[in-house]
């Protein structure tokens, strides 16, 4: 049921299903992934690949469990809720199988520079000091890092799309 609250973050933009409308004839597709645990914090699923995934065109996202129990998690948010709600501090991360193909068409530059971005943001970043990628306790500042994966995304957007951002 929806109240009040809801409605008036619905009116405000502040909750929505999926990041983009996908219109019938947008040149856009789903990119697979995996779900890769490195510790298993649980003590449920185990480590190496323990799920399937598809990051869908409007910015949502669909999980497949492997094992004994497999079952199917929806993500609103995308990615980024899977790394919220599955990631435990970065004992798990997502792993593209494949980058954007070179054949796909170019987004506008907004759109997929944002997508890029999005993603590098997504992505692990190890601890200097003791190599972890996730949570430890080193005092260790990751921003050098973080920038330099998304220096990484930008430069590769760059190069499939000859500069012309």
């Amino acid at each position: 049921m929806t109240d009040e609250n809801d409605l008036e973050q619905i009116a405000t933009g502040q909750q929505f299903v999926g990041a983009r409308i996908v219109q019938p004839n947008d040149p856009v597709r789903p990119r697979l992934f995996v779900l890769r645990r490195h510790v298993d914090v649980s003590g449920v699923s185990g480590t190496g690949v323990i799920a399937d995934g598809a990051e869908w065109p409007d910015g949502t996202a669909s999980l497949r469990w492997r094992g004994e129990h497999p079952k199917i998690d929806f993500a609103d948010r995308g990615v980024t809720t899977l790394h919220f709600v599955h990631g435990h501090s970065g004992a798990t991360e997502v792993e593209y199988l494949e980058d954007e193909p070179a054949d796909a068409p170019v987004l506008d530059a907004p759109v997929a520079l944002r997508r890029v971005i999005d993603i590098a943001l997504g992505k692990p970043v190890r601890c200097p000091q003791c190599g972890r990628p996730g949570a430890c306790r080193c005092i260790a500042n990751r921003h050098d890092a973080r920038v330099d994966v998304v220096l990484e995304g930008v430069l590769a957007y760059l190069a499939r799309t000859d500069g012309a951002a």
